[in-house]
């Protein structure tokens, strides 16, 4: 079965169209997010930390220990960089991998399109859209006037881009990593999602 990584301009509703996708295909999700949660799931009670299974990526949470998840949320809370740390990078590389070995699962950033550049099963995407459409949703959805939008897409941009280049030494925005780069200012969430379902469903692995 497949492996799905998905690299994305920051606020190109790539979060959408991975759970979309993954929600068609019935694939689990890894993002930092679900990790950095993984990690306060650690200091909460048993009865708790059964019910946040429930709720979100069980299967991958059990390939996450304790180190792995205090190290990524220290990146999502923002006391480090991601280039601050080289433990980050190590325990990434070595979660990117593990979670690969399980299939049927949507890898969202963390440079996975170079960590399974080589592997037979993994389909490498890129996500993109107008900046004035990502200025436009961070408008709309974060509350942002377009100074401010623009000054977040262009960290979180340099951000990914500086660790691709330092850690693969590969351009992040370099199309020949991927099978497919999708245009959402050209092709409706909804129909990116068909057009790689079906994609997915006819291709033997």
């Amino acid at each position: 079965m497949a492996v799905i990584t998905i690299s994305k301009e920051y606020a190109s509703q790539s979060e959408e169209f991975a759970k979309k996708l993954a929600d068609r295909l019935g694939y689990s999700i890894l993002d930092r997010q679900i990790v950095a949660d993984a990690a306060k799931e650690l200091r909460i009670s048993p009865s708790e930390a059964q019910s946040f299974h429930k709720e979100r990526e069980s299967k991958l949470l059990r390939l996450i220990d304790r180190y792995t998840s205090s190290v990524v949320q220290k990146v999502v809370d923002r006391s480090y960089g991601r280039l601050d740390d080289k433990n980050y990078h190590e325990v990434t590389v070595k979660l990117v991998q593990k979670v690969a070995d399980e299939d049927n699962v949507i890898i969202l950033g963390w440079g996975a399109q170079c960590i399974l550049a080589n592997r037979p099963n993994a389909i490498h995407l890129r996500i993109v859209k107008t900046l004035e459409d990502r200025i436009r949703w961070l408008r709309e959805n974060m509350d942002m006037d377009d100074r401010s939008a623009r000054d977040l897409i262009d960290r979180e941009e340099k951000e990914s881009a500086e660790y691709v280049e330092h850690y693969f030494n590969r351009a992040w925005d370099d199309a020949h990593l991927y099978h497919a780069v999708l245009n959402l200012s050209r092709i409706p969430v909804d129909e990116a999602v068909d057009l790689v379902a079906g994609w997915i469903k006819t291709k033997k692995f």
